[in-house]
């Protein structure tokens, strides 16, 4: 019996030989029908960039929008790395602690938590960006460098959709102290004319400086390939599940000749045939729905070596990639650890712009005036009351040990606790000779302590 069969085909939209808009973007209009289309827009990784291409910051928005590993390595980390907050603590002999309270309330002010979360998205996600500062001073305007400062009253991020550096606002002269950086930042608001910022009233953040003197490189851009490639899996997963989930027609009209089976197709009665239609027919048509019969490809080893180059091309933990927190030790503690040291990473590459920030402060005297000062960050991981406890012992057992061959008071000291009055703690407790025991008497049973069994009114009468 011949047998007529539609083959189906999932074309691609082709990009339009129009250069698309971007500062790097390059797109080829003549693509091979037949070539695979990773990334073309409208086809799989729905979207313009190709494996492999350069990318502009519409590329690294849409990622970020689209993407969940996107999204968890830009605000995810962005917001991990600022959530607790920081002090800001004298460094000197005698600490005034209510410097510090000062500070705190001078940040908190500012809303410095809330700004400086959005500088690093704005900086994770583009590779750079500024925190603009509007102060109260005598410069004519804010194209004018800052001239006696008197407060800083507002902090504004900005990213790279809002702001740019033009090259004649570059400085130009080799014997600067900034030469190749910027003198001033362009800066565009929607309905608002554009405005040029002196560098002296803002912070520039660019963590991952590569090959260009101010422009950093976007967490996204080593793995974006990875991204895209994952993105195409998913997809196809869900074509999969839409197309072949619940079986594919079969249909079979007993001795149709192919005049009868182009006459048949022709009717448009099979047109969008699913599960859930009917098909009405004699005992010469039979209509199957046949599965795949478990012969799916199974995704997970191909998802394994994807989300391995992610988390070496991010420093970003695999096991936070997919959010494993319980079940073990592997998939708990240690990953924890490990999650929270590359954050405390990301906290100290960040501290320039917040020393930039408080000596800003100092200048304006909304801050008093230190010698020296430190960025203090809480810790990451926090331990259970059983996960204490054991710590407590641990330590305690530690100056157990400390005292077989330091002294006493060199114990104490190191928990900052005074000495021993009388000198009593000068004393090493593992060197300290045993005293003898004290000899039985006659007639008793064993040792007794001096004046055991005598009577305290006097001897017996």
């Amino acid at each position: 019996m011949p047998v007529k069969g539609k083959s189906v085909v999932h074309s691609a939209k082709r990009v339009s030989s129009k250069p698309s808009r971007g500062s790097d973007s390059v797109r080829r209009a003549d693509r091979d029908s037949v070539t695979d289309t990773y990334g073309i827009r409208g086809a799989g990784a729905s979207w313009q960039a190709d494996f492999g291409m350069a990318l502009n910051e519409r590329d690294l928005l849409f990622s970020v929008r689209r993407e969940p590993v996107a999204w968890r390595l830009v605000f995810g980390v962005a917001h991990d790395i600022w959530d607790k907050g920081f002090t800001v603590e004298e460094v000197s002999e005698t600490p005034d602690p209510a410097w510090s309270r000062e500070v705190s309330k001078v940040l908190d002010g500012l809303n410095v938590k809330a700004v400086l979360t959005q500088m690093s998205v704005f900086e994770r996600l583009f590779g750079w960006s500024i925190v603009a500062m509007t102060y109260v001073d005598r410069g004519k305007d804010v194209s004018a460098p800052v001239t006696s400062p008197k407060e800083i009253r507002q902090l504004v991020p900005y990213c790279t959709l809002q702001f740019t550096v033009q090259g004649s606002d570059e400085d130009k002269k080799p014997e600067s102290d900034r030469f190749g950086l910027p003198e001033f930042y362009t800066l565009r608001r929607e309905g608002a004319a554009q405005v040029r910022l002196h560098y002296t009233r803002a912070i520039h953040c660019a963590t991952r400086l590569l090959d260009h003197p101010y422009k950093g490189v976007s967490v996204l851009e080593p793995v974006y390939d990875d991204l895209t490639v994952l993105r195409n899996i998913r997809w196809g997963l869900g074509q999969t599940i839409y197309r072949y989930g619940s079986g594919f027609p079969d249909i079979t009209v007993t001795g149709a000749k192919t005049a009868d089976l182009d006459a048949l197709e022709n009717s448009q009665q099979f047109r969008d045939l699913n599960a859930r239609k009917r098909f009405l027919h004699n005992e010469k048509a039979v209509l199957e729905f046949k599965g795949l019969a478990g012969k799916a490809l199974n995704p997970e080893p191909y998802y394994e070596p994807i989300l391995e180059s992610i988390a070496i091309g991010s420093s970003f933990p695999k096991a936070q990639l997919r959010g494993a927190q319980a079940g073990g030790l592997e998939g708990s503690e240690v990953n924890q650890s490990d999650y929270f040291k590359f954050i405390s990473g990301s906290q100290t590459l960040l501290e320039p712009c917040v020393w930039d920030l408080i000596d800003r402060l100092m200048e304006t005297g909304q801050i008093r005036r230190v010698n020296d000062y430190k960025i203090v960050w809480p810790g990451g991981v926090e331990l259970s009351e059983k996960d204490r406890a054991s710590v407590e012992l641990q330590l305690a057992q530690a100056r157990a040990l400390k005292l077989q061959y330091k002294m006493v008071d060199e114990v104490r000291a190191e928990e900052d606790l005074e000495a021993l009055p009388d000198k009593a703690g000068e004393v090493v407790i593992g060197l300290r000779k045993p005293e003898p025991p004290v000899q039985a008497k006659p007639g008793q049973e064993g040792p007794q302590e001096p004046g055991a069994g005598q009577n305290p009114q006097g001897p017996p009468q």
